[in-house]
């Protein structure tokens, strides 16, 4: 098989096609590399920037996804614990006490003026004991408390500046919607930024509402998502466009920052600051209002991720000095209704924005948005190099199986037509003209086979003839004088 005419001429095809077609791909494969490792082109430098914006909008994506996976399973937490038996329990029980103690037909200020230094009856210790528990297992939470049907208090983990909680805005929104989730507010007694879960307790037996549990979650979770994926995105040679930039070998810092940002534009989180308390929902630092991120006002109302190129021109608001004259951002919003609507109804989800924040150290400042995770532009002299690259390789391939199709029809079909007919005389078939679908020199082999095969046939014929002369002039006297004389003995 190694000796066929087709295994040989596909062999030199591939030594003098593919071969030479591979060496000049990889010769240019390093020519290309040397040069983008020398002196970056500002198409190269674009496209490097536009898989920048892609990795920072799915980085962005994915700190929203944690937070809402997060913030589902703490109100889910608090839920579970509104049903407790204990809690159940211990709510019913406070009732009574609070009816029999004579609550029920005094004023606000009359029952507050009673449990000043007390803020609880003391009737639930057990519930007390059990929510302190469900907080040691789950340390995200300040603070648990829980009331009765008339905002009276009836078990706390802390100490609540009031024993009355139905005069409450988030009281009488989560005994009216079943749920409700505050705005992010500083926790003096516990030292962090937190924000209130308020979920409505139910009877188990009868399913009428008897109160309300409330929990105050530390916002200290938002702000570790946010330090890590920041380390992780910050690493070298993460950022493409950064690694092809002359300033990235002058040393200067390259780290990305993080933002959790809420809907009216104060700041949850900041990575640069290490979440400076001073900076931290603060009225007078609002993302919102920067006029180098208006994209964020339009993303708000709009997409739900993407990226854009802030200009900015001056501080900014900067934690630590003036910015880069331009920076990469991309954007991705907090789940909304949908996401929230399978496990806790009547939320419509935080409305927070991530924002993820790279020096844009390409010099580009005009690129198109990436909103949607989508770009238009031209994809410049990289992307005409490698179009020309793949045309040329597919047109090699189809001339080459065109080729070797061309070589069997006019080649290998005559030449196996040839071998079967010279194989059919070997076996005496010697009549009938050699004929070969083929013209040049196969077509003159055949003639010279044919004329080969035309003596063949003229000497078997002459030999026929002489031996049948011979058979008929011989007599049977000439044939016993012929037999030998063992024969008469």
């Amino acid at each position: 098989m190694t000796h066929s005419l087709g295994v040989r001429f596909g062999l030199a095809v591939f030594l003098l096609v593919w071969v030479p077609l591979l060496a000049v791909t990889g010769w240019g494969a390093y020519w290309l590399w040397l040069r983008t490792e020398g002196r970056p082109s500002p198409a190269l430098e674009s496209l490097a920037l536009r898989g920048d914006a892609l990795k920072l909008t799915e980085a962005a994506s994915g700190l929203a996804e944690t937070i809402d996976r997060f913030m589902l399973d703490r109100i889910v937490e608090v839920r579970t614990w509104a049903s407790s038996p204990v809690v159940v329990a211990a709510v019913k029980k406070a009732r009574a006490a609070h009816a029999k103690e004579g609550l029920d037909n005094l004023a606000v200020q009359q029952i507050e003026g009673k449990f000043r230094v007390r803020k609880s009856m003391g009737v639930a210790p057990a519930a007390r004991t059990y929510l302190s528990e469900q907080i040691r297992m789950s340390p995200h939470f300040a603070e648990v408390f829980f009331t009765d049907n008339l905002g009276f208090n009836v078990a706390l983990t802390n100490p609540t500046s009031d024993f009355v909680q139905s005069d409450e805005d988030w009281w009488q929104r989560a005994w009216s919607a079943g749920v409700s989730v505050g705005e992010i507010e500083f926790d003096s007694s516990a030292n962090v930024w937190a924000l209130a879960l308020s979920v409505r307790i139910h009877d188990s037996g009868a399913g009428t509402p008897i109160g309300v549990m409330k929990a105050v979650l530390s916002v200290r979770f938002v702000q570790l998502f946010a330090d890590r994926v920041a380390r992780r995105l910050s690493a070298p040679g993460h950022l493409l466009h950064a690694q092809l930039s002359d300033s990235a070998r002058d040393g200067r810092a390259l780290g990305s920052q993080f933002l959790v940002v809420t809907r009216n534009g104060l700041l949850v989180a900041e990575t640069r600051s290490a979440h400076a308390r001073g900076r931290i929902m603060q009225p007078d630092i609002n993302l919102r209002t920067d006029d180098s991120l208006t994209h964020l006002n339009l993303s708000y109302e709009g997409d739900q991720s993407g990226a854009f190129i802030a200009t900015r021109n001056g501080l900014q608001n900067s934690p630590d000095g003036p910015l880069a004259p331009s920076t990469l951002v991309a954007f991705a919003r907090s789940a909304s209704t949908g996401f929230y609507e399978p496990v806790v109804e009547n939320f419509s989800g935080f409305d927070w924005m991530i924002i993820v924040e790279a020096p844009n150290l390409t010099g580009h400042s005009n690129l198109p948005e990436l909103v949607g995770t989508q770009w238009q532009e031209q994809q410049g002299w990289i992307g005409d190099v490698l179009w020309v690259g793949v045309a040329l390789c597919v047109a090699l391939l189809l001339s080459s199986i065109l080729l070797c199709w061309l070589f069997g029809r006019w080649v290998l079909v005559p030449v196996r037509a040839l071998t079967s007919r010279v194989q059919r005389m070997e076996q005496g078939h010697i009549s009938g003209k050699i004929d070969v679908p083929s013209k040049g020199e196969v077509a003159e082999l055949a003639e010279a086979l044919d004329r080969v095969r035309y003596m063949v046939t003229k000497m078997a014929d002459r030999l026929r003839q002489t031996s049948s002369a011979k058979a008929q002039t011989t007599t049977p006297a000439d044939a016993a004088a012929r037999r030998p004389a063992t024969e008469d003995t």
